[in-house]
């Protein structure tokens, strides 16, 4: 078990300081809500790459418009603190191998050297400084060629004996240049996961905003002889209805962000969606839950005597794992059986190829399956004309 002082946050020690800092100001800017917005942030790959991209960050989340005009706390105060919690985290001793090179650069230094070795002396008496001068500057140059640098090979065979016969050095292409890391990485675009889904929309009467209808209010005015009040009407507006089933946890953990994805792109923005997000784990069993984790569910059943819904499960139904399971098909089998009377397709993350051997490759013999494909492939709008399509069984196609 962690103790207390095991457990430590990035810059937890100067969100704090800053906090205290604030603490007489008339307005706060620095809350606990900020802070686990930075966290966030630095999980997932931003504000890594040096010191001005992390103070740059904290910056934009921690210092509101009022701050800029105060004497307590501005950028000048915030760098400062930070600076000085940002000591901890530099590496000071860098592990290199005892090779040639490190032992030269050892000796550069005079690492080793006796106490009373004396420097030779000039003509004058004095110590003669120019070589030691010399000496340091190369091993400032050794030091800043040879620490920390990034040593990228690639060995060329040229023969069927499988010698060597030359190593190419590819570290200038890596020189000099920032990098922003990012751990989201999706088959298709958000942007193209978010078109794909808001473009199976319906025409919906009165669900549009309120507009003036010039005509009847004339009307009205005409008959009344007196104008009190304008006479609205509603657009018919747009929706959609999609009923996300999510698999996650497991084996479905490596395509967490593109179900995200999904979640977000039918659940958000300004088309309205009539459905439902439900989660599990592999297959359905008696309750379907309505958050990620699993503290709120609802019966299978209220789904499946629901009115006919648009229904897409995105699961990799075993390909991930490649194996085969005779229980999972028999259950996945009587889940769409019982869903019958909706409309279903299936997403699985992992491409076609991957399929053959698993458990994925029966079940697409029960429900219409689908891989994500890439932009320039009509995977994800193959989904919208199946739902579309009128007529369609949802098992044995």
């Amino acid at each position: 078990m962690y103790s207390q002082a095991d457990i430590t946050f990035p810059l937890q020690n100067a969100f704090l300081e800053i906090m205290r800092v604030e603490k007489d100001m008339p307005h706060k800017g620095v809350d606990l809500s900020s802070y686990l917005l930075l966290i966030d942030t630095l999980k997932n790959g931003y504000g890594l790459n040096s010191r001005e991209e992390l103070l740059f960050l904290c910056k934009k989340l921690w210092l509101k418009p009022f701050h800029l005009r105060s004497n307590i706390m501005n950028e000048q105060v915030l760098e400062e603190i930070l600076d000085r919690h940002l000591g901890i985290y530099t590496q000071q001793d860098f592990l290199l191998p005892a090779d040639k090179k490190t032992t030269e650069r050892e000796a550069t230094k005079g690492i080793g050297k006796d106490e009373g070795t004396k420097k030779p002396l000039t003509a004058h008496g004095k110590e003669d400084v120019s070589n030691d001068q010399g000496s340091s500057q190369t091993t400032e140059t050794l030091a800043d060629e040879e620490v920390g640098e990034l040593n990228f090979y690639i060995s060329e065979v040229k023969d069927d004996t499988g010698a060597t016969t030359a190593d190419h050095n590819y570290n200038h292409l890596f020189r000099k240049k920032n990098y922003t890391f990012d751990n989201r990485y999706l088959p298709v675009s958000r942007r193209f996961i978010e078109q794909t889904i808001r473009s199976l929309r319906y025409k919906v009467p009165g669900a549009g905003r309120p507009t003036v209808d010039i005509p009847a209010t004339v009307e009205e005015v005409a008959r009344k002889g007196y104008f009190d009040e304008w006479k609205l009407t509603e657009e018919d507006g747009f929706v959609t209805r999609w009923t996300l089933l999510i698999d996650h946890e497991g084996s479905m953990v490596a395509f967490k962000d593109l179900t995200d994805a999904i979640v977000e792109s039918a659940t958000t923005g300004n088309v309205k969606n009539e459905g439902d997000v439900f989660y599990f784990r592999n297959y359905p069993s008696e309750y379907l839950f309505t958050n990620p984790e699993h503290t709120r569910s609802v019966k299978l059943r209220k789904l499946i005597t629901s009115p006919p819904r648009n229904i897409l499960i995105v699961s990799d139904a075993g390909a991930a794992r490649g194996y085969y399971s005779e229980d999972r098909v028999r259950k996945v089998f009587r889940l769409l059986y019982q869903l019958r009377s909706h409309r279903i397709a299936w997403l699985n993350p992992l491409p076609e190829q991957r399929w053959k051997g698993t458990s994925a490759e029966k079940i697409s013999t029960y429900v219409k399956m689908f891989e994500p494909g890439n932009d320039n492939s009509d995977h994800m709008g193959n989904i919208i004309q199946f739902f579309k399509t009128k007529g369609i069984t949802n098992i044995g196609q």
